[in-house]
């Protein structure tokens, strides 16, 4: 089974936030072979009791930061489901039209990668309207919502994994994907290297939530990030051999009733084809052994 494109909520701890917007996304994505999933970190607020109510399918473990939680949702779904698009909501970021996903696919699969024109960020645009054929080209970039190609993710990786807490992990990422190809420019002015981003507005509502902004992961992330920006080698969703053990049991729980609980609409009859499920994938991406706990 694939899928055309998936849709990534991350979320940690705004339950009634989180709810609205599940509510949204599923009343407004008009694509029939979509699939959705949420990514939950470590959430104490009840969340996963809403959503077991709800019969959203999610993928959660312990609390790891924004960079862990976002690369279990890419993860799953580029890589298990085969979504040739996939598409990433902060959970108080809401789709406000029918058929919201359309310009952030075609953007993905036109550019690569592209993410959010919030209103906000409006001083530092240097050009474009915001449409998938006149992007917004701009200094700044915001994380609300992005949309990635299958190809930036195979070729650019996912969020480093160093990052833990918040801040700074999308400014790293989207800047290396800009240089392999997806989602900007990266060229040389005077001997320094210029950056820009392409957005696009995509018929989004951020609302007003709380920020679990701390002052020392942000300041930790931001050394970090000095320190590897520019660097451009791939990145996998997980570093050492414990985090990938950690990280393929995650992902094997949320896909033990397989990849069609996924799906936004019910599958057509006979339209479904079978894929392997995750235990398979991880079995044949690294093999059997004991030092993988197997």
């Amino acid at each position: 089974m694939s899928f055309t494109v998936g849709i990534g909520i991350v979320t940690y701890n705004r339950k009634e936030i989180l709810s609205d917007t599940v509510d949204q996304v599923r009343a407004l994505t008009r694509q029939p072979n979509a699939a959705l999933v949420v990514a939950d970190d470590g959430s104490t607020d009840g969340t996963l009791s809403m959503l077991r109510d709800k019969q959203v399918p999610v993928i959660t473990g312990v609390n790891m930061g924004i960079a862990w939680n976002k690369n279990r949702a890419l993860f799953l779904l580029s890589h298990m489901l085969g979504c040739e698009t996939v598409i990433m909501l902060e959970d108080d970021t809401r789709p406000n039209r029918a058929g919201w996903e359309a310009a952030w696919m075609q953007a993905a699969q036109r550019w690569g990668h592209t993410n959010f024109a919030g209103d906000w960020m409006h001083e530092h645009f240097l050009s474009g309207t915001g449409t998938v054929d006149d992007p917004v080209r701009c200094r700044m970039v915001t994380a609300q919502c992005s949309s990635y190609s299958q190809a930036a993710l195979t070729f650019g990786g996912y969020f480093d994994p160093r990052f833990r807490g918040y801040g700074h992990e999308h400014v790293e990422h989207t800047r290396r994907l800009v240089r392999v190809g997806y989602g900007g420019t990266d060229e040389r002015v005077n001997g320094e290297e210029v950056v820009t981003y392409n957005l696009i507005k995509g018929d989004l509502n951020v609302v007003s939530s709380q920020s679990f902004y701390e002052k020392e992961q942000e300041e930790r992330n931001l050394q970090l990030a000095r320190g590897i920006m520019g660097q451009q080698g791939y990145r996998s969703p997980w570093g050492e051999d414990n985090e990938l053990r950690q990280f393929r049991s995650e992902t094997e729980s949320a896909m033990s009733e397989g990849p069609d609980r996924f799906r936004l609409t019910p599958a057509e009859h006979g339209a479904s084809r079978v894929r392997p499920t995750a235990g398979g994938f991880f079995s044949r991406l690294f093999g059997r052994s004991r030092t993988m706990g197997s």
